[in-house]
């Protein structure tokens, strides 16, 4: 009996070991490829995509079941400012393909005199710059009623704001919603400012957005953090019409009246 157990034991041994090596040599990980979805990528060279991929620290030969793809992107964003990681797609036996686009400037934050942090639509820093000035092309230029709190942040790292951190992270997406893309936003806003007022109807501190055109007209989007996509299709629509003329003597303001009624109201400046 203890003579069939030792080989019973050896058998199931040797099939694990077996199964092991298997696992390593077939399902290890021997390839990593990048799957850009932005057209005319930065990082479209083949040069660079090497080096991305080195910098994914991605652990060869290990079976691809066991590998650690939240790292993989901590670690590729990290280092590639400009990189956004969609996913990590497995792909069967030995391959892992890195589905990414793109990140594009969206705000640029003063942080002190001669000091600009540049950052996309989710607060991600970018680079730094020593000076600039809002155009239809750059950056919009975002300021207002907050602080950054980890002012120690590198590029690579997200931001964060002392207040109104999901009203800025929902700016750019409400506006996708409107079909305005990031490069017709630039075109339509040289700054943006957060700001806070007591509410009239609710009696409570609620913030609201201050965006300027090209033509100076100053644009409030009241209660920005309700309705932020259907305030702003308001906001399009008739500042489409605007004639810019009027900008240095009237400003738009967006509201929602008591009975829920979002409507645009032109004001003379103040």
């Amino acid at each position: 009996m203890k003579k069939k157990l030792i080989v019973s034991l050896s058998i199931v041994g040797g099939i694990i070991a077996i199964l092991i090596i298997l696992l390593f040599t077939l399902f290890g990980l021997r390839n990593v490829k990048l799957d850009l979805r932005t057209y005319n990528s930065i990082f479209s060279s083949n040069e660079i995509q090497n080096e991305v991929i080195a910098s994914g620290k991605f652990a060869y030969n290990m079976p691809i079941f066991f590998q650690d793809k939240n790292a993989y992107i901590s670690n590729l964003e990290k280092e590639n400012p400009y990189l956004k990681v969609i996913n990590i797609e497995s792909k069967f036996p030995n391959t892992l393909v890195v589905k990414c686009v793109d990140r594009e400037e969206a705000f640029a934050i003063k942080v002190e005199e001669n000091k600009y942090f540049v950052v996309d639509e989710d607060l991600k820093f970018l680079r730094v710059l020593e000076s600039f000035s809002s155009d239809q092309t750059n950056a919009i230029l975002l300021g207002g009623e907050f602080n950054i709190v980890n002012l120690d942040a590198s590029p690579g790292d997200f931001l964060e704001l002392s207040t109104g951190q999901d009203l800025i992270e929902d700016f750019v997406p409400a506006m996708k919603l409107n079909n305005r893309n990031v490069a017709e936003q630039k075109g339509l806003f040289e700054k943006i400012n957060l700001k806070f007022r007591i509410n009239p109807l609710t009696a409570k501190s609620q913030a609201y957005l201050e965006l300027y055109d090209f033509a100076g007209l100053k644009m409030s989007v009241m209660e920005a953090e309700d309705d932020l996509v259907l305030k702003l299709n308001c906001l399009l629509a008739v500042q489409a019409v605007f004639d810019p003329i009027d900008a240095q003597t009237y400003e738009l303001r967006v509201l929602k009246d008591s009975n829920g009624q979002i409507f645009c109201h032109q004001t003379q400046k103040s």
